[in-house]
C-alpha cells in the first residue's frame, strides 16, 4: 500500500476544485515559477533542468492560447502576448540565454498580478469577502 503525500493530495484537490479564474491564476504562477527556475538553471549551466522547466512553461503558454475565446476582442491581444512569451521561452531554451527569459518575465508577472486582482474582485462579488 502506497503512502499518500499530503501536500500532493492538497495540491491536486486545489486544482480539481478551483473555479476557472483560480485555474488561470495557478497557471500564471506556475509559468512565472518555471521561467525563474529556467533562468537559474541556465545561469548554473544546468541545461538539462533548464530544458525541463522551460518545456513546462511552454506547455502552460500553449494551454493559455488554447483557452482563448477569439470572439472576445482582448483575446487577439492576449494571443500576441502569449505568442511573444512562447518565442522568448523557445529562444531562451534553444540558445540557453536567460536574457530572453527576462524579456518574457515582466509580461507574465503583470498578467498574473492582473488576474490575482480580478480573482479578489470576483470573490468579493460572489462571497462578499
Amino acid at each position: 500500500m502506497a503512502i499518500s503525500n499530503p501536500y500532493r493530495s492538497y495540491k491536486e484537490n486545489s486544482v480539481t476544485t478551483a473555479c476557472p479564474e483560480e485555474l488561470v491564476v495557478l497557471m500564471y504562477r506556475g509559468l512565472e515559477k518555471y521561467i525563474k527556475q529556467g533562468q537559474i538553471f541556465i545561469n548554473e549551466k544546468n541545461y538539462e533542468k533548464a530544458n525541463e522547466v522551460l518545456l513546462k512553461a511552454q506547455d502552460i503558454v500553449s494551454e493559455l492560447i488554447l483557452s482563448l475565446d477569439m470572439d472576445i476582442d482582448i483575446s487577439g491581444q492576449l494571443y500576441n502576448l502569449y505568442d511573444f512569451i512562447l518565442v522568448c521561452l523557445r529562444e531562451g531554451n534553444i540558445k540557453k540565454e536567460s536574457s530572453r527569459l527576462e524579456d518574457a518575465l515582466p509580461i507574465v508577472t503583470g498578467l498574473k498580478e492582473a488576474w490575482e486582482g480580478a480573482l479578489i474582485n470576483i470573490r468579493q462579488i460572489k462571497y462578499g469577502k
